[in-house]
């Protein structure tokens, strides 16, 4: 059965195998661990996990209180996300592995790459919310206040449609995320909100963001809407081989709207990866 059984939670998860006949020139020397982003789950993948199983086994998780792991009495602390992923990566892709992690889960992703960097080779964070600018506060707790609310199911929408609505995006893409939000218990939706941007050990703003990023040690592929974020993930890499890209015209969700792009952009640079050391 695709679940693992931690100490106060069980994580669904897809595990896939490489595709049969990756040649050799092709071929990743370690797993991927794909980190879906915030009332999200791992069927955020749908665009990536074809393409990256051509070079190596692939795995995705549902994180606690998300898709078909459910909800947890533990909280949703970007820390307890990250002792999450680490027991499962130990328990069933023993590192190093590469995590590719999309908007909170670009945060988990950093926050474990920067605890256990023995276990972390790499890192790719898709439209991540760390690094938010300091006056964003305010409003990220108005928005709190607003799922805890009476109206909480259409605060919960409009976030989702705001945040996936690009120029140009498909109406499926913004419906399918508001969708998966109302799979979820409002007071579970509010708690994960909360947790993710106020919890202690919350990267998703400056400056408490920026010690905890320069101290991953792994390249760095970071792809970013907003150009400040994008500046302060920069600022931070301590790998030579760490990439920054801007990517403009889109929504949130852009690993499924511009799947080529961001499927390409991400091979070329697990091209250029160093092998894990022996």
């Amino acid at each position: 059965m695709p679940f693992i059984d931690l100490p106060d939670v069980t994580l669904f998860h897809i595990d896939r195998q490489p595709s049969a006949g990756v040649p050799h020139t092709c071929a990743l020397s370690m797993p991927t661990v794909l980190i879906h982003g915030l009332w999200g789950s791992a069927d955020t993948w749908t665009h990536q996990l074809p393409r990256l199983r051509t070079r190596c086994r692939t795995l995705a998780v549902d994180l606690r209180g998300h898709g078909r792991t459910g909800p947890s009495a533990g909280g949703y602390s970007t820390d307890r996300h990250a002792a999450d992923v680490e027991a499962f990566v130990e328990r069933l892709a023993p590192g190093p592995v590469v995590l590719i992690g999309h908007s909170m889960g670009a945060s988990v992703a950093a926050v474990l790459a920067a605890r256990r960097p023995d276990l972390v080779h790499a890192l790719v964070s898709i439209d991540p919310d760390y690094a938010g600018t300091d006056d964003s506060r305010a409003r990220m707790r108005a928005l709190a206040d607003e799922l805890d609310g009476p109206s909480a199911e259409a605060a919960a929408s409009r976030i989702i449609s705001a945040l996936a609505q690009g120029p140009d995006t498909p109406a499926h893409i913004v419906e399918r995320h508001r969708l998966a939000a109302m799979r979820l218990s409002p007071e579970t939706r509010a708690r994960i909100f909360r947790h993710n941007a106020f919890h202690p050990g919350s990267i998703r703003f400056r400056p408490e963001s920026d010690a905890l990023l320069r101290r991953r040690p792994q390249p760095v592929l970071a792809l970013h809407r907003d150009t400040a974020r994008m500046r302060a993930d920069e600022q931070s890499f301590t790998h030579p081989g760490s990439k920054a890209v801007a990517v403009q015209g889109t929504g949130h969700f852009f690993h499924q709207e511009i799947p080529a792009y961001v499927n390409s952009e991400i091979d070329r640079w697990l091209a250029t990866l160093p092998p894990p050391p022996s």
